[in-house]
Formats: structure tokens, sequence, C-alpha cells
């Protein structure tokens, strides 16, 4: 059933910087400033409902992130000093605490596929008021990468010129977070910038202080995939648990599935499960005759035999979805549902500026709510 209350225009960026971390959050303001004027008040003010952080507490996020993640907070202040604030008002140094996006993620190994290459495919559903910006970003003395930003310089997912691509879903999503550590969207901002395997992006995961609830999927140029599966629920019951691929098919969604993270798998949704089964059903059944084609075809598949989904107003939309061709380092994405938007091809090199577009999608209702948020056990 469609929801007939007004809908929000899905507008997307692709924006382009390149330079010291410093000239990236630049230009990024600059274009915010000359494009979307509106959109700068998210990333200057405090959360609803609270004050700013203290400079403090500001500061000593800060240092951690700069040490996780090195250039962040130079790239925040190139920013800061654009719009003409001060860079401890940024909304990302507060923001460690915010409700999830439901995604889902998969890789596809060579050997089931009929073209010999190597999938990622992604899907993420949120609310449609969500930032909605692909960066290409060509950091000097860092290798180039794409993906899509959260919390301006943070990222959700990405793939760099190596290779290396990393994506992920929330898990535990109603569970609040404790302890002191990084969000999802620095550490993935940061195995970008730093890691060009999967061996390195286990041990940057390992090293650094999280504190997220959330199943990262990581995949190389050598074949190699992982899920590592991060729960932080409090100060002594933190868990990294890394899943290999079944039958050379990686899956994930929004919840945890290895043994040792039971205890954790809490807000386990039957969509959740539902999305799981119907993305790894339609793989195993497709292998070993996998493609290109196949794969944007399956993630254009509705919600309950695949994972697009219409649910905007429920916050399970699809804003957009992705193929990472790790094969050839190339990425295509459908910005908005794929199975009413084209599907668009990222060059690493593309030329600096903006481009913008807008998308079609419908808002359904979802038919059966009990149903598709009974929690699993």
């Amino acid at each position: 059933m469609l929801n007939n209350e007004k809908k929000d225009p899905m507008i997307f960026d692709i924006h382009v910087a390149e330079g010291s971390h410093y000239e990236v959050g630049k230009q990024r303001a600059i274009t915010l400033k000359e494009n979307y004027p509106e959109d700068i008040s998210y990333f200057i003010s405090p959360m609803e409902g609270r004050d700013y952080i203290s400079p403090a507490i500001a500061h000593k996020r800060m240092m951690l992130i700069d040490k996780i993640c090195p250039g962040f907070v130079d790239e925040i202040q190139g920013f800061a000093d654009v719009v003409g604030i001060e860079s401890e008002k940024i909304i990302g140094y507060a923001n460690s605490y915010h409700d999830s996006p439901h995604c889902c993620q998969f890789a596809v190994l060579p050997s089931n596929t009929s073209d010999g290459h190597f999938y990622v495919g992604r899907s993420y559903e949120y609310f449609v008021r969500d930032e909605r910006s692909l960066c290409i970003t060509r950091v000097t003395g860092k290798p180039k990468h794409i993906g899509f930003s959260l919390q301006n310089a943070g990222r959700m997912d990405g793939m760099n010129e190596y290779g290396l691509v990393v994506s992920m879903s929330s898990t535990a999503y109603l569970k609040p977070l404790a302890g002191n550590g990084c969000e999802f969207w620095v550490a993935i901002r940061a195995i970008l910038d730093r890691c060009k395997d999967v061996y390195e992006a286990k041990c940057l995961l390992e090293e650094i202080p999280l504190c997220t609830n959330a199943n990262f999927l990581v995949a190389d140029a050598s074949h190699h995939a992982s899920v590592f599966e991060v729960a932080s629920f409090s100060t002594d019951k933190k868990r990294i648990s890394e899943r290999k691929p079944f039958g050379d098919v990686l899956v994930a969604t929004n919840h945890y599935t290895s043994p040792e993270m039971k205890e954790f798998d809490e807000y386990h949704f039957w969509h959740s499960e539902m999305r799981y089964s119907s993305v790894w059903n339609s793989l195993l059944r497709e292998a070993p005759y996998l493609n290109d084609e196949k794969i944007r075809k399956l993630l254009s598949t509705c919600y309950p035999d695949g994972p697009c989904c219409h649910f905007y107003s429920s916050g399970m939309g699809t804003l957009r979805s992705m193929v990472f061709d790790i094969t050839e380092k190339n990425l295509k994405v459908s910005f908005g549902p794929p199975d009413k938007n084209p599907w668009y091809e990222v060059d690493f090199d593309a030329p600096i500026g903006l481009e913008e577009i807008v998308c079609e999608y419908d808002d359904v209702k979802i038919e059966n709510p009990e149903q598709f948020w009974r929690e699993i056990y």
C-alpha cells in the first residue's frame, strides 16, 4: 500500500575532491555553501535536544580519532574554517550514539562467477533524510577511495585504489553502546586510508578502540573476504569475531550469525533473517554462473524475495545499491531503489566537481509490521 503523505525529494550528489586533508575539507564546505546551504546546519548544530559537547570532551575525541585515522581532524578543520565555526562544534565529534541504518552486504568469490570476477554487493536501507553524498576522495599521500559519507569525513562504505572494499550493516541497533572508542564510520574511513588487504584491516580493527555494534564486510584484490562481527555492549563485554566465506559466498544483514556472538544477538528481527536468507539462497542458486548483471538483478529484487525495500517512513527504504567489481576495481551504483533507477559507473579519476542525481521512489507501508519487526531469539 502506498503512503500518500507528501514525500521528501531524494537527491544525491557525487562529490570529487583532492589535495591535503585540510583542502578536501574546505572543498566539501565550499560545495555545500554554493549548492546546499541548508545542509550545513546539520553538521554544525548540536544533537537534537542537547547542547554542544564541552571543548574538553571534543578535544579528547579529536585526539582519539586522529590516532585512529590521521588527517580526519584536519579535514574537519578545513570544513569548519569555511563555514566559520569552531571545529569542536562539528556534530561528528558528538554523534557517537545514533539510530543505525539497515543494510545487506555480500561477497561472491571468483569460483562462483561466470566471468571470474570477485564481486561485493551492498544494499543500504534507511529514512530518506540521510546523508546522500558519494565522495571520490584523492588525499595526497593516501590511496584514492570512493565511498558514501557519514558525519562528513566519515565513511559508510567504500573501495580504495588497491581494490580493498569495506562496508557495514548495523547489529543490535537498539542496544546502547558502552565505553569509549570510535564508531564504525571512523573505522571504515581509517581502513580505506590505511589498509591494502583484509589482513591489514583485521589488524586495524583489533588494534583501535571500537565502540560500535556492526558487521564489517571486508574484501580484497587477493580474493580474501571476511565479516568482522563487532559488539560493544559494555566496557567489560566487547568482542570481535571473524567469519569466513562458506561455499565461496559471504552474507551479512542486521544480526550476528557466528556461534561465539550468540549472547550479543539482541534485536534480531524477522526482516533481517528474511533478507539474509533470500540473498544467500539466490547466490547459491545462481552459482557458479553469477555475474554483474545477475548481482544487479538480485539487488533490484524487492523484499521478501530480495534486499530492495520501499518502506521509507519506517526507516527501511533502499537509498542506494552498490556492486563493487574488485577484479576491475570498478563500482556501479544505483542511487535510490534499483528497481526504479538506473545504474551509474563511478571512476576513481573523475574530474573535481559536483554531480547531482534526482531519484524516483515510492513510499510503501509495511503490510504486516508485527511480523516484519518480530524479534527472533
